[in-house]
């Protein structure tokens, strides 16, 4: 029920399973609604309540810093001696560069999402895991691409495309390789909406097929069964 703790959910849980070897570390967690008592113990409050217990120890010490599973793990690796890295999550976003970049986006066999970014940039970072998101919603769509290009190292390309502030987002559809601005929405169900209407694709946000596309692929595949059973039947 518990906003702050959903959100907190995917982070932790990187937390865990790179600590899963470290053998002097556990990472734990408590429903506090099923265990009322414990949290009681332990002074807490509101949700979630992260607390360090060091080893042979009952007295906590609370953790206060961002709840990102790097910012966790360097409080974990502090107070605990260990010296843990959060495994990078495999990227579906892929990387240009001017030497890949014809290649890549000027393909009129692809539709290509191009963001120009700037490592410094705070609006680029925000959507950074956004952008992530959006590669792994169409992962499976060999004819969409996601991609970005370091627009600060490769300043003369990102000037041929005119882009003068970041992140800029760029659509270059088969049809029209001299590209389009992409002026959407920032959250994953914009531009998933958008790629969809624009490629034809019917994904959702985690990359499912939407119930209408799999209950025509569900209806297309029993037709086809049938069809070929009666051909034998036929046959015979």
């Amino acid at each position: 029920r518990c906003g702050h703790c959903k959100k907190l959910a995917p982070e932790y849980e990187k937390l865990g399973n790179s600590f899963k070897k470290a053998k002097s570390v556990l990472i734990a967690k408590v429903d506090c609604d099923e265990h009322k008592t414990v949290c009681s113990k332990y002074e807490v409050s509101g949700y979630p309540t992260i607390q360090w217990f060091p080893k042979g120890s009952l007295k906590p010490k609370k953790f206060e810093g961002p709840r990102t599973a790097e910012s966790l793990a360097e409080f974990v690796n502090t107070e605990g001696g260990t010296n843990v890295k959060i495994a990078a999550a495999p990227s579906h976003v892929v990387v240009l560069t001017p030497e890949t970049f014809n290649e890549v986006v000027l393909d009129e066999t692809k539709d290509v999402l191009v963001e120009f970014y700037a490592p410094w940039c705070g609006h680029c970072k925000s959507l950074a895991p956004i952008y992530e998101k959006v590669a792994a919603a169409f992962k499976s769509e060999d004819e969409v691409v996601i991609a970005n290009l370091d627009a600060d190292k490769y300043r003369d390309l990102a000037e041929k495309y005119d882009v003068s502030g970041f992140p800029t987002l760029k659509f270059f559809p088969k049809g029209n390789k001299a590209g389009e601005d992409y002026g959407g929405g920032r959250d994953l169900d914009d531009f998933v909406a958008f790629i969809n209407e624009k490629s034809g694709t019917s994904r959702d946000a985690k990359g499912q097929l939407t119930s209408e596309v799999s209950e025509f692929r569900s209806k297309r595949s029993c037709y086809k069964k049938l069809v070929a059973v009666d051909m034998v039947v036929l046959g015979g």
